[in-house]
């Protein structure tokens, strides 16, 4: 035979093998991926409950926006990439049985009246996630999603919380009195047209809007309840170093930051409010704000 010939062959069996393909079962579309959640319940979605370890989180959509457990606002960006998650959950695969340890269980509200109700687990390496009904186990992922799908379920309730401290900005702050004991002591006033630091007319005023314009929704590393953390404890029983308040035409009240020193090769410190919330904040960003603007030239 030939090479033209088996040439020939050769194509003449490619071409049926493709006919078969298109004709055949082979040519049926791909199944999509099921979706564990249907997107337009979630987006009635009034409540959720996560229990994990010893902590329970109830947060709850109100009037002022989402709620965590009944006491603090929600960091309502995190509750809409929660919401974006569970929208892209796909089942890849129903399980038998699972032996694993099952790790807590989630609770969704709809339309405050009707719930549905799983619970979650991960392998030991915690490189997939399962929910787990009594209609049976389902492995769960979400594409593109680098985290284990469980893992949201598992943060403390801290971390569900608003970070949001102050959000002002040049155009809104009226005043703001720093007082440090390892730096400058300084107060920044407005003063009918512009600002005044100590009284003077500063010598960079663009520094000065740069200065303020660092409050711009300013929000904390993390919330830190009492008790989260033994080090935080002991910190909040020594005395603070720095004291800011900041004054601005929004706010009924000023808003007052006591800040404490930071163990060596700590890179945050502690940072407490006039209403006792603790928080950490990068020990960069602490810097800044007690830097005197009329310094920095």
């Amino acid at each position: 035979m030939s090479k033209s010939v088996k040439y020939i062959v050769a194509i003449l069996l490619l071409l049926i093998a493709n006919f078969w393909l298109f004709f055949s079962g082979g040519s049926k579309e791909v199944k999509s991926s099921e979706k564990y959640f249907n997107a337009e319940d979630l987006e009635g979605v009034s409540a959720f409950e996560f229990t994990y370890d010893l902590d329970t989180i109830n947060i709850s959509k109100t009037g002022e926006g989402w709620i965590v457990n009944d006491q603090y606002l929600a960091d309502q960006g995190f509750i809409n990439t929660l919401i974006s998650v569970l929208e892209r959950v796909e089942v890849k695969s129903t399980l038998g049985n699972l032996e694993t340890q099952i790790l807590g269980s989630v609770t969704v509200e709809f339309d405050f009246n009707s719930r549905y109700r799983f619970q979650y687990a991960t392998n030991p390496n915690k490189t997939r996630s399962y929910f787990l009904t009594d209609a049976g186990v389902k492995e769960v992922s979400v594409p593109g999603y680098r985290d284990n799908v469980v893992d949201i379920f598992t943060l403390h309730p801290d971390q569900w919380r608003d970070r949001t401290i102050f959000d002002g900005s040049w155009r809104t702050i009226q005043k703001i009195i720093i007082e440090n004991e390892e730096g400058d002591n300084f107060q920044i006033l407005f003063d009918e047209k512009f600002f005044l630091i100590n009284g003077n007319q500063p010598a960079d005023s663009s520094a000065v809007i740069g200065y303020l314009n660092q409050f711009e929704r300013f929000q904390a590393n993390e919330m830190i309840s009492t008790g989260r953390f033994n080090e935080m404890d002991s910190i909040a029983g020594t005395e603070p170093f720095a004291r800011l308040s900041i004054e601005d035409i929004k706010y009924e009240t000023p808003i007052r930051l006591e800040i404490f020193r930071n163990k060596p090769n700590q890179p945050y410190h502690l940072v407490q409010d006039q209403d006792g919330q603790r928080m950490v904040i990068d020990a960069r960003r602490v810097r800044q704000i007690l830097s005197n603007p009329d310094r920095l030239n």
